[in-house]
């Protein structure tokens, strides 16, 4: 898994479900497939009050 799956992945879990559980859910599983290097992103939506918050958030500032 690279980076940009996990990003999709918690894209998709915003739009799919909608909650703040499921976003940390799917960042937990992904987090677990990335290498250590590329965790820090994970780790930040897994510690955050707002996770849904958090991915619209990085939705709107994608290049």
């Amino acid at each position: 898994m690279t980076i940009v799956d996990a990003t999709i992945a918690l894209l998709l879990a915003a739009k799919i479900h909608g909650t703040n559980e499921a976003i940390k859910a799917t960042a937990k599983r992904c987090a677990k497939q990335l290498p250590r290097s590329k965790r820090d992103l994970m780790f930040s939506v897994i510690d955050s009050s707002n996770p849904l918050l958090l991915v619209d958030f990085l939705a709107k500032n994608l290049d």
